[in-house]
């Protein structure tokens, strides 16, 4: 994977495809920080709108450095807490200027550490053979509680085949991960469809920090 400040570079020197390759690395992340302030599906489209021209004109300042995600992530936050109050304000002024005083990149659910966790669980799923791929994604990132029954039915698979599947497409993960700088306790391998986390990695500490 082509690290960030290469990708930066390159679309300073007007590669319009590394522009393309930035915002799809980090599409996922700024459309789920924006929708954690509240932003409804419009709203997180005009915000990633808003976050691509920041970053745009922002580049420069970018070149040489490797924190290009807590760029992202600390202005996306304040984008769309900022997009979010103006419209609370339209139906609750007052209670509007009662969270003005909010600093939104201190919120504790949005933390960097976190954030970094969820990016690598995101690389790392894409970086999968796409049958593994398709597996955690019905098991872990689908919505509700999924069944064997249920995923069977929907991959076209034998359920008697999805545990031992499903044991190896998570070390498979797991080894993804742990490439990216984190540690082995981040995927868990024996909780059963619908009783784990949906981002494996959530939660953990990422080697060498303190």
């Amino acid at each position: 994977m082509t690290p960030d400040p290469d990708l930066v570079r390159r679309c300073l020197d007007g590669d319009r495809t590394a522009w393309s390759e930035l915002l799809a690395r980090y599409a996922d992340l700024i459309h789920g920080l924006l929708h954690r302030t509240g932003l409804d599906a419009a709203g997180c489209a005009d915000g990633f709108q808003e976050v691509s021209l920041l970053l745009w004109k922002n580049l420069r300042r970018l070149r040489d450095s490797d924190r290009v995600l807590a760029w992202i992530a600390t202005t996306t936050k304040r984008v769309g807490w900022r997009m979010a109050e103006r419209r609370r304000a339209r139906t609750d002024r007052e209670a509007s200027v009662a969270r003005a005083d909010r600093d939104p990149a201190n919120a504790p659910d949005l933390a960097l550490a976190a954030l970094e966790e969820e990016q690598a669980v995101r690389e790392a799923l894409s970086a999968l053979a796409e049958r593994c791929r398709r597996l955690l994604d019905a098991l872990y990132f689908s919505p509700g509680e999924p069944s064997y029954d249920g995923v069977a039915a929907r991959l076209g698979i034998p359920r008697g085949s999805i545990g031992p599947t499903r044991r190896r497409c998570l070390e498979a993960l797991r080894r993804e991960v742990e490439a990216r700088g984190f540690g082995r306790e981040d995927v868990s391998v024996a909780a059963p469809p619908g009783s784990v986390p949906a981002t494996p990695a959530s939660g953990r500490r990422r080697k060498g920090r303190s």
